[in-house]
């Protein structure tokens, strides 16, 4: 009896021996995984951060270029368009690539390492998607590395010319930098799919614009500024044009945020934004610009009225703003009734004779017709960087199809297109299901695509469309949007 007893009580010691265990293995598989979580917590928020700052670091550029000058006090009074001039910003946006590089490179590591302490912690995420559907995501980083790889095969089978490897003197852009602006710049971008995380990017173009906008005001205005160039009404850039395709992303990201803000006071940052900028855009007189910023807003207040109407109102009401501004600013600046005059001219010009009609479009009808008379001489490899220049006397054609085709062949020009087209039509077709920043984005892009048909990739602005083109993809490359549409604005 006793022996029973005993056996008893050694089967309940037992059982409270292995509840005790069980629960001391429970308590220490949740605490691992609480460890787990917060480092691959931790890996996420540092290489957010760490894209974040390259990307922004770029954003805000022209900024730190007015910041540069006056540190360095340039006391040339007006500012021109000098060697040294040039070759100081090109010298900050060199150090800017670098950078960009270094972290393209860094995030990849990250990307390994945040993959090895997943499997190392048995951190399980969702089921993968289908090899199919993976690739289709990835579609548009292919293209973009098929159209670096184009380059390179381009360069190496036609041999490279003067600027190939060094730029242009002024253009400043390299073979290097086309494969940079495609494999660095919107690569970074498509990894930040968090609404919070581009609303930052959106903002710091808007508030280190505004400033360079208000001072270009002053320049107009009142008083010459010395650390601006004093030829035209460019700000910081060389070239007015140049700041004309700043101006469309400024002003079509303050217009787009105004429509989507919630609270007043980040509507009204976004509306002097807005208004500012078209001031500067009436002054500066870029034709393209002018009509790139209409065409979104016109475009965007449509989309509005067929799928969102919640924000027609408000769509309409930027588009309004954006051309009553024009109105009134016309009664001292006639240089957009000026250019929808001479635009029509010359569109009867080029219909009449587009042999004769080299002088439409301020000369660019000219350079558009130099390049499409020599591209057959080399389709498919192209002349490269500024190969027509010497060559031909022919410029930069001003217009970003035209100038891949012309420096890497028509094959460059047609995966440039695929890549830019495919994610256009993918957030149109996705758009509902998209947070509000990325549509905001998404404009952007869109905004300087159209400009671009007018305009000429350069060092210091063509990085921004990579940038909102990847920013644009993000959510999309992620396979789902980060969060529902109403939690995206504040």
């Amino acid at each position: 009896m006793e022996q029973d007893n005993n056996l008893k009580t050694d089967n309940i010691d037992q059982q409270a021996l292995d509840a005790y265990i069980q629960k001391r293995l429970k308590e220490e598989t949740e605490k691992r995984g609480s460890q787990s979580e917060i480092r691959l917590e931790s890996l996420r928020v540092v290489g957010s951060l760490l894209i974040i700052f390259v990307l922004g670091l770029f954003i805000v550029s022209p900024f730190v270029q007015l910041i540069l000058r006056m540190i360095n006090g340039i006391d040339d009074l007006p500012l021109m368009v000098t060697s040294y001039y040039v070759r100081y910003y090109q010298w900050t946006i060199r150090n800017i690539h670098y950078i960009a590089c270094f972290t393209a490179v860094l995030l990849i590591l990250w990307k390994i390492l945040y993959l090895i302490v997943r499997r190392r912690e048995g951190v399980h995420s969702e089921k993968h998607a289908p090899v199919k559907e993976m690739l289709v995501r990835m579609l548009p980083q292919i293209l973009f590395a098929l159209f670096a790889l184009w380059i390179v095969l381009a360069t190496v089978i036609r041999g490279h010319n003067e600027y190939d490897l060094t730029g242009h003197p002024y253009m400043y852009e390299s073979i290097y930098s086309y494969i940079c602006y495609a494999l660095v710049y919107f690569f970074c971008g498509t990894v930040l799919f968090r609404s919070s995380h581009k609303r930052i990017l959106l903002y710091a173009l808007i508030f280190t614009a505004l400033p360079i906008n208000v001072l270009a005001l002053v320049n107009e205005w009142f008083t010459a500024i010395r650390y601006f160039n004093g030829r035209e009404v460019c700000a910081v850039f060389h070239n007015s044009n140049h700041y004309g395709y700043y101006l469309v992303m400024v002003i079509i990201a303050s217009a787009i945020l105004f429509v989507y803000e919630k609270k007043l006071i980040w509507r009204a940052v976004d509306a002097v934004s807005a208004i500012i900028g078209t001031m500067v855009l009436v002054i500066n007189n870029t034709f393209g610009a002018f009509l790139s910023v209409l065409i979104v807003l016109i475009s965007f207040a449509v989309y509005a009225f067929l799928k969102d109407r919640t924000y027609f109102k408000r769509a309409l009401l930027v588009l309004g703003g954006y051309l009553l501004v024009i109105f009134v600013m016309s009664f001292w600046y006639s240089t957009i009734f000026l250019s929808i005059t001479t635009f029509s001219k010359d569109l009867m010009n080029i219909a009449a004779d587009p042999l004769e009609a080299d002088n439409a479009g301020s000369h660019r009808w000219a350079l558009w017709k130099g390049t499409v008379k020599h591209l057959p001489e080399s389709p498919f490899t192209g002349f490269g960087v500024e190969g027509l220049l010497n060559t031909y006397y022919i410029g930069t054609p001003h217009n970003e199809l035209l100038q891949y085709a012309e420096f890497f062949g028509i094959p460059a020009a047609l995966l440039y297109l695929s890549a830019v087209v495919f994610v256009i039509a993918s957030v149109m077709k996705h758009s509902r299901k998209l947070s509000k920043m990325t549509l905001v984005c998404f404009c952007v892009s869109v905004g300087y695509f159209a400009s671009s048909m007018f305009g000429c990739a350069i060092y210091y602005t063509t990085p921004f469309f990579y940038i909102f083109l990847g920013l644009t993809y993000a959510e999309l490359f992620r396979g789902k949007p980060a969060a529902p549409p109403e939690e995206k604005t504040q």
